[in-house]
């Protein structure tokens, strides 16, 4: 977890079970996305990315965990262990103009993850790998499904390419979601009480 803030939306989540109705409550939303992207996706195929969009702003400024942005918001220290990016000449002139800040790079423990949080990640990863990759055979069945009623091999009334292509975008839709957002998830969920007294 980062050291800079401990809130999200203004609601302090020291407590596991704070983190836990975050985690549900971002899930809920990210859902609501899918669906609409799925029921939506014969008549506006381009809405799926805001989807994309809701779940990549989840995973970066709220969970964390991810390089970028995520090195500066969200709840957990970005996996990659990089420091973070400099910013440009400009911005800081600009910042000294209007408030005197210190000058230099933040120390290495408020960007590099030490062997608890590497463990704690890559057991995240472990435990978000067999979910997110246990939709791809699914998705390989659809396609193949799919292959065989476009050429005509398989014939089912209630089959049509348009089904299965709908099929196809809702597993792969609901595959990246995951993947986006999995491993941070499980971190939060089962993080214990953080006592920052």
């Amino acid at each position: 977890m980062t050291g800079s803030s401990y809130r999200v939306f203004g609601i302090p989540m020291e407590l596991q079970t704070a983190r836990r109705k975050l985690v549900v409550g971002v899930y809920a939303v990210l859902f609501m996305f899918c669906v609409g992207s799925i029921v939506f996706a014969r008549t506006a195929p381009i809405g799926y990315s805001w989807t994309i969009y809701a779940t990549m702003a989840a995973a970066m400024l709220v969970f964390g965990g991810v390089g970028g942005l995520g090195s500066r918001y969200g709840l957990i220290k970005p996996f990659p262990n990089k420091p973070p990016r400099q910013e440009p000449v400009m911005v800081d002139a600009i910042r000294l103009q209007l408030a005197p800040m210190t000058a230099g790079t933040p120390d290495e423990s408020s960007w590099r993850n030490d062997e608890r949080e590497l463990s704690r990640r890559d057991r995240a990863h472990y435990r978000a790998y067999p979910v997110v990759a246990g939709a791809f055979p699914v998705v390989l069945l659809l396609a193949e499904v799919g292959l065989k009623v476009a050429q005509g091999s398989l014939q089912l009334a209630w089959l049509t390419t348009t089904t299965l292509l709908q099929s196809i975008f809702s597993v792969a839709l609901l595959e990246t979601v995951l993947a986006m957002t999995l491993p941070a998830a499980i971190i939060l969920w089962n993080e214990p009480d953080i006592d920052l007294g």
